[in-house]
């Protein structure tokens, strides 16, 4: 159920994302989307333990090794994106420069990931959730 404002009455049980959207843990927060192209949901494994389809964590430990992760969506989009939520003052220019896309896309091949992400691609975004997307 949706609540909204109507005229000067405003629904107390209201939450106004657009107001918080950009502020959690008291600094200013910025989100980017890794679109790996292929489905994703097969490379679980553990990087430590040798595994060849450990392609998320390592996904997750490269993105780590430029900025540190605050939180990270589930794969969507038939499991090819995850989005991660970061420190807006420590971004930079690290998706518009296309540092962590190449970085991401470095891991194709490496061994230890099975699935093509050769192409990848990272955008940065708006926290948003369409109705007709919303991830259950």
């Amino acid at each position: 159920m949706v609540k909204q404002h109507f005229g000067s009455y405003k629904d107390p049980d209201f939450v106004d994302f657009k107001a918080i959207e950009e502020d959690y843990e008291g600094v200013e927060v910025a989100f980017f989307t890794v679109d790996f192209i292929n489905a994703m949901n097969a490379e679980t494994g553990d990087p430590a333990a040798n595994s060849n389809t450990a392609g998320l964590e390592l996904a997750r430990q490269t993105i780590g090794s430029y900025i540190n992760i605050l939180g990270e969506g589930p794969l969507a989009d038939s499991n090819t994106q995850k989005t991660y939520m970061v420190r807006a003052d420590a971004l930079g220019d690290l998706v518009s420069g296309n540092t962590l896309r190449d970085a991401i896309r470095a891991l194709n091949g490496a061994g230890n990931v099975t699935a093509t992400i050769s192409s990848a691609t990272v955008t940065e975004t708006k926290l948003g959730i369409l109705t007709a997307a919303a991830v259950s």
